[in-house]
């Protein structure tokens, strides 16, 4: 799960807002290079938690049947730097669409802080169908993945996560 940028979905309403977060290890290898003895985690990850909060909540309101496609990434900003073990709150809302084009306000905080948001634009598609009997590759990744960002954790307070 190498490049899935959540650890876990707080709260889910279909066709409205999802709330995650993420929180990047010391140990990922791009500390290394960014930046030696100053980790920072680099802007374009920033990024693509928030496009996966917005698109694990358009997938969810198909039941993971139309995927969304991040095509337009709009007024990107960065407002502070981010480091290893800082708790990310990722927060995507419905903001407009058109069809299969949705436009998603997304933004990531730390604490109260907001450390960066983005006006992100995705089409949704059906994935291809693969031939053979039972679910594609992709169909299983996509519920077992999403099955376990929303799977409560074992800490968390009841109610805290709704799907």
């Amino acid at each position: 799960m190498r490049f899935v940028l959540i650890d876990r979905i707080l709260t889910l309403e279909p066709g409205k807002r999802a709330v995650a977060t993420k929180t990047f290890s010391p140990d990922e290898t791009f500390f290394a290079d960014h930046f030696p003895g100053f980790p920072v985690v680099p802007g374009v990850l920033l990024t693509e938690a928030m496009g996966q909060a917005g698109g694990w909540l358009l997938a969810s309101e198909t039941g993971l049947a139309r995927w969304p496609l991040l095509s337009l990434i709009d007024r990107a900003t960065f407002r502070r730097l981010v480091r290893p073990l800082e708790v990310l709150t990722l927060e995507a809302t419905v903001r407009s669409r058109r069809g299969d084009d949705v436009e998603i306000r997304a933004e990531a905080r730390v604490g109260e802080e907001r450390v960066a948001d983005a006006r992100l634009l995705f089409h949704l598609f059906e994935p291809p169908a693969v031939r053979g009997e039972g679910p594609s590759a992709f169909d299983a990744w996509a519920r077992e993945t999403f099955d376990r960002l929303i799977s409560p954790a074992a800490d968390a307070p009841p109610g805290e996560i709704r799907a």
